[in-house]
Formats: structure tokens, sequence, C-alpha cells
């Protein structure tokens, strides 16, 4: 096994890809993307995209410190308190214990700020709200660990999208080089050949037709399409949830359909895009970092459910683990979706134990959480 390298924008011309299917994509999406991630995703501020290589596994690496309007992707501080505690709260349609949750947020808030939570690493970070990991051993997360740490010695190390499902040897792995795994989400996976036995797949192929969509392949969207395609996304992903979400632009779809970043598939009726996902494949499992409809259509289109069936169709038609992201979870649930715990693997042995403090006290809070999040179904 070779020695784990490390690449910036100053050294990246003697970066040899991997002539794989997960080393060619890292080379179509992470060059254009390494000079300036500003131009592809709006809300990233001071960060830096780096690249680890193991061999012939590629790991992007963001290193970020704190800035108020950053993506959760790459900021525990937005994740956990900027969108997780301020505004997913909002959620519980409870406002006496909104507004109790928001009242013990502000000291927090503060302490976390102090505390400099948000001087990280993120590993396996491709900006997206779910990163699938490549093929990779044991062996070669261990030299990537232990590389890390010189590395970036004054920096907490995370990766980013750990579960036990997928990837339960990266999981192992990463605790048996002592990492800590605290509560990132939880997250479901929809087995597509378990899927389409449910009534609710069948009632989706229903409403597909009835409303008379075409299902249209983004290679062959227009400018026109592709900035309506991201408009329906931020209708969702932003409008609706959260403007911590990646806010990507016009750059990033037409990378996206020019270098299949992303393989997007769109609900056309009338000469009108209506609702669009993009998803991407890695070791046997696909997820859908891209999806948005028109919300201002009635709720009888079922938008929604027909962007999933759709999902489910590419997957099946691939024979992919279908990686459904957070959220919704009754509704995935009825469609055959299992669910379980994403974590950030977090470490923070080599720093100071004031540093290591603010990720105790939100593993503290994971635990208390994790058995809320199962039971409601998030």
């Amino acid at each position: 096994m070779s020695k784990p390298e490390l690449f910036t924008k100053e050294n990246i011309n003697t970066l040899v890809f991997p002539s794989t299917p997960d080393g060619e994509y890292a080379r179509n999406y992470l060059l254009p993307i390494l000079e300036n991630p500003q131009k592809h995703i709006k809300n990233i501020y001071n960060t830096q995209l780096l690249i680890a290589k193991v061999d012939d596994v590629i790991f992007p690496i963001t290193v970020t410190d704190f800035h108020k309007d950053n993506t959760y992707t790459v900021s525990p501080y937005s994740h956990y308190v900027s969108y997780g505690g301020f505004e997913e709260v909002k959620h519980l349609n409870n406002p006496p214990i909104e507004a109790l949750i928001k009242l013990i947020m502000k000291p927090m808030a503060w302490y976390f700020k102090q505390a400099e939570l948000d001087k990280v690493v993120f590993v396996n970070n491709y900006l997206l709200s779910t990163n699938l990991y490549p093929s990779v051993t044991s062996e070669q997360l261990s030299a990537l660990c232990e590389a890390l740490t010189k590395w970036f010695p004054e920096r907490v190390i995370i990766f980013r999208s750990v579960d036990e499902r997928k990837n339960p040897h990266i999981y192992q792995a990463l605790k048996a080089n002592g990492y800590e795994m605290v509560l990132s989400r939880q997250v479901w996976y929809m087995q597509p050949a378990e899927a389409v036995k449910t009534r609710q797949y069948k009632e989706d192929l229903r409403v597909l037709r009835k409303h008379g969509y075409e299902v249209v392949d983004g290679k062959d969207l227009t400018a026109e399409e592709l900035k309506r395609a991201l408009h329906l996304y931020n209708l969702l992903y932003l409008e609706k949830y959260s403007y911590y979400n990646p806010q990507f632009t016009f750059e990033f779809m037409k990378l996206a359909r020019d270098q299949n970043i992303l393989h997007m598939r769109a609900l056309k009726r009338s000469g009108q895009i209506n609702a669009v996902m993009g998803f991407f494949i890695r070791n046997g499992a696909m997820t859908q970092p891209l999806f948005g409809y028109d919300t201002t259509l009635p709720p009888e289109e079922g938008l929604y459910r027909l962007l999933t069936l759709i999902t489910l169709q590419e997957g099946l038609q691939r024979n992919l683990l279908v990686h459904a992201s957070g959220g919704v979870g009754k509704f995935k649930k009825v469609r055959g979706g299992k669910s379980t715990i994403e974590y950030n693997a977090v470490f923070s042995k080599h720093l100071p134990f004031k540093r290591q403090m603010p990720w105790k006290l939100i593993q503290v809070i994971s635990k208390l959480a994790i058995p809320y999040f199962q039971k409601m179904d998030f």
C-alpha cells in the first residue's frame, strides 16, 4: 500500500486520477470546483477544497473556518446550530417546546463559536447532502487516519455520512482508529426490488399516468430548462426547507449535465419542466442530492412521489441500493424504506481538551436524540 498523498490547487497538476469510474467522477467533479468552490455552490465560505489519495482511492477534503452563512455540508455550526438547532425545531409544531429549545440553544451557540466548533476538516466531502463511500479497505482507512492528524494537527477531523447499513466496515475501521460516532441525522435506504412490490409503488405509477408527465433525460435539457430545474430545487430545498442547504449555481447545473456529475431526470408536461431529480452512483448505491418541484402546483399533482418513483425505477434498472437521504420518513417507510442512523465520525484526541469538549457535548445530546429520531421516523 502506498503512502497517502495530499493535493491542493497548487500541486493538483501532479495528481494522477485512477482509471476507475470513481476516479473519473472525482476528476470531472473536483477539478472545476477546486479553484473556486463558490462559483458552483454559493454558500461555501472560508473553505478550501483539497484531495487526498490512498492507492487508487480518492477522498475530497474540505478545510473550513467559521462563517455564519456557510452551508451545513462544510460547517458543523450550521449543521447543529443554525439549521438543526434553530430551523428544524419549527417542524415539531409545538410552540412551547420550540421556544424552550431556542432558549437553550442561544448560550450553546455562543459557546460553540468560542470553542471553534467549525475549525474542522471534513473527509469524503463532495459538498453534497449525502456522500457515498468508494470501495476502500480498513488498512487504507487506517493509513489515511494517521496521515490526517499529521496534515492537520490543529483541526478536528470528521468523516461525513458514515452509517452501519451500507458500509459497516468503514464504521468499524474508524471506531478502531479512535473516532467517535456523533449523530448527523436519520437516513433511509430503499431496495427498489422490494419497493416495487408495495401498494404505494403501484399507486404512484397510476398517478404518473394520470397526470401525463413525460420523463426526460437531463442531458437533453436546454440552458433555459436547466435554469428552471435550478429554480425548482431552490423552491424545495432553500425556500421550503433551509438556505443552509447547498445553494447550487447555474455553473453547477451545467457541470452536472455536461460531465455526468449528476444523472438528471425531469418531469415535463405541456413543454414545461415541473420537477427534477439528479443522482450519482458509487459502490453499488445511488443517491439524489438534486431534488425539486414546483411547490406552487396543487399537492394532488404528487410531484414528490413521482420523483421518488423515478428514483426507484432508475435503481431497479441498475440493480442499485437507493440512499434516500433524510426526512419524510413515513413516506419512505410505506415504500419499503429502512432507516439507519448516519454519523459524523469525529477525531479530536490530538487536540487540547477545550477543543474536544464541544464534540463531547454534542455526542451526549446525540445519544439522547437518537431514540426520538427513531420513534418519530424523521
